[in-house]
């Protein structure tokens, strides 16, 4: 199922004419278990994709998400012990149609992934959760050039050090996304990934206070990965994510968790021509253990007034901190610390 797909059942069921109030929708799910339906509700005409559910797969109180773009309903279709929920999806700024029906279309094919019951509303909530996230960020121009980088430096982190390092399940497993306050963790070890230039004098940007304060983790790396344009053996985002799907194809769960994490940093397939450039190839990779002198912030050392704050890093002032890659193995893939 696409976005495309999707927008042309929309039209369809506009050409129909309907006048009555409410939803009117068509099965996308045919061969499927699940029951999903692109829909339009009159009178207003807006479009969106419904998705009939048995009410006990709902956990209870659960919380339901609102985007940029997009608002959810549910309707009790019947009640009792054997009830039916319709959750729809609508979309609530006509601005956002294009992204939404990509959006739809991505949710469905999450779902009929997965088999009915909580496994497949947990899938279908964890992606809604994913393009909430998308929907936040999103913008008419897409990603920035340093959000690009920035996800390209991760794959490469998972690709070159942690793959090798936990194999693919364990390494996904600790790729936490935008959200949260480091890159990577396992086991409160903590890697934060930054990206920048392969010439001149690169500087680390950190965007957090806490972000650089072993204090708050069991142990905090950080991994520099320096970039340089490449058209002949640089690899465009697109490709770089094609390739993780292959690699992951026989992990369906770390596949999807994948999916997952780049739709809410900001990066979905219907958008992937977009950025064809720039080629990117990783020029070096620099692990640093965060420790004693190393040079950054931490909360505890400033004045109780300041809540917040960004700064910058020069990564050549901490090169006496720098380690290998096996003594970070002993620290970020162990199950105790390491001194």
């Amino acid at each position: 199922m696409t976005g495309e797909e999707i927008e042309a059942i929309w039209q369809e069921i506009e050409e129909e004419g309907h006048k009555e109030s409410g939803w009117h929708g068509r099965m996308i799910s045919r061969g499927s278990p699940h029951d999903l339906l692109a829909g339009r509700r009159m009178p207003s005409g807006s479009v969106g994709l419904l998705y009939d559910i048995d009410a006990s797969s709902v956990p209870p109180g659960t919380e339901w998400p609102e985007g940029k773009g997009f608002r959810m309903q549910v309707q009790m279709i019947t009640a009792g012990s054997n009830g039916k929920l319709r959750v729809a999806l609508e979309l609530s700024s006509a601005q956002y149609r294009d992204v939404f029906s990509a959006l739809c279309a991505d949710i469905a094919n999450v779902i009929m992934e997965h088999p009915p019951g909580r496994a497949g509303f947990g899938a279908f909530l964890r992606r809604l959760q994913a393009w909430q996230r998308f929907m936040q960020l999103h913008s008419d121009r897409g990603l920035s050039q340093e959000q690009i980088r920035g996800i390209f430096a991760e794959i490469t982190v998972l690709e070159q050090v942690l793959y090798p390092m936990l194999g693919e399940l364990q390494a996904v497993e600790a790729w936490q996304g935008p959200r949260a306050l480091h890159d990577f963790d396992r086991l409160d070890h903590a890697l934060e990934v930054k990206s920048g230039s392969a010439t001149g004098d690169p500087v680390m940007r950190v965007s957090r206070l806490e972000q650089f304060d072993e204090t708050t983790v069991r142990s905090l790396h950080v991994c520099f990965v320096a970039l340089k344009t490449d058209t002949q053996d640089g690899l465009s985002l697109p490709a770089l994510v094609a390739r993780q799907r292959d690699r992951l194809k026989d992990f369906p769960s770390a596949l999807q968790r994948v999916e997952d994490l780049l739709v809410a940093a900001g990066y979905h397939e219907s958008q992937a021509s977009n950025y064809a450039e720039p080629q990117l190839k990783s020029a070096s990779l620099k692990l640093y253990r965060v420790q004693d002198e190393f040079p950054r912030l931490r909360r505890e050392d400033l004045h109780g007034g300041i809540v917040a704050g960004k700064y910058s890093v020069a990564v050549n002032a901490c090169s006496d901190f720098q380690t290998e890659i096996p003594d970070f193995a002993a620290v970020f893939a162990g199950d105790e610390d390491v001194d």
